[in-house]
């Protein structure tokens, strides 16, 4: 299954001015933590324990693409000098009280295996894909970030227009955060193959809704070439 099978027959409702300038655009990578990122903690020994089969199937896309199409994405990006911002998912507070109230645990392994504050080891991003001096990073407390940091002014004072998003999980954290940027103006990119879900249909569907009404999806090599063809022009 593909999100592009038969997505022609539906109405495009995306924006069709798309043209991406290297200057105001920004690689976005979204909780790309041990906390959710890792097989081995929060929420991958959860799904470990007690469904491995969603647990084999996410995590070996996480290794397998998610992570290696990330990396080629930030090389580029910093090769290019080009801005690059984190964003990571915890409280600052150990109890989470900080935390949007529904995401507070109460009894829920799986909320409660995603609970770890800033500064913890299960907070922090994977060494693979750790910030350098010049990145921010900035850490929100509900799945979007619009809803718990002030990530448009951000945004706005970097005098972006694009912003490319990579990271987990697709239907949550990655897609709230990339529609509410296409939301309020920015052009949003989803990269398919540097993104990952808990099941295929999941991913797949939310790629074609955001397809048909948001932005645009493109694969790890078509940003790279839309950047290349954008610099050289």
């Amino acid at each position: 299954m593909s999100w592009k099978d038969g997505v022609d027959r539906l109405p495009s409702l995306a924006p069709v001015d798309f043209d991406l300038d290297p200057g105001r655009t920004a690689l976005v990578i979204i909780d790309m933590q041990y906390l959710d990122a890792h097989r081995d903690y929060g929420l991958g020994k959860n799904l470990k324990d007690n469904y491995p089969a969603v647990w084999s199937y996410y995590f070996d896309r996480v290794d397998n693409k998610v992570v290696p199409n990330t990396r080629r994405l930030l090389d580029e990006f910093r090769r290019r000098g080009m801005r690059v911002i984190h964003i990571t998912l915890g409280p600052v507070l150990a109890d989470g009280s900080d935390m949007v109230r529904l995401r507070q645990p109460k009894g829920s392994s799986g909320l409660k295996s995603l609970l770890h504050n800033v500064g913890t080891f299960e907070h922090g991003i994977l060494e693979e894909l750790r910030p350098v001096e010049g990145e921010i990073v900035v850490n929100k407390t509900s799945r979007g970030a619009f809803n718990s940091a002030a990530v448009e002014r951000l945004f706005l004072n970097f005098g972006l227009d694009m912003l490319i998003f990579a990271g987990v999980t697709t239907s949550a954290c990655v897609d709230l955060t990339a529609r509410d940027a296409a939301d309020r103006g920015f052009k949003s990119v989803i990269v398919e193959d540097a993104t990952a879900e808990l099941d295929e249909v999941s991913h797949e569907g939310t790629l074609r809704q955001f397809a048909v009404r948001w932005g645009r999806v493109w694969t790890t090599d078509e940003t790279l070439n839309h950047i290349s063809d954008a610099a050289s022009s």
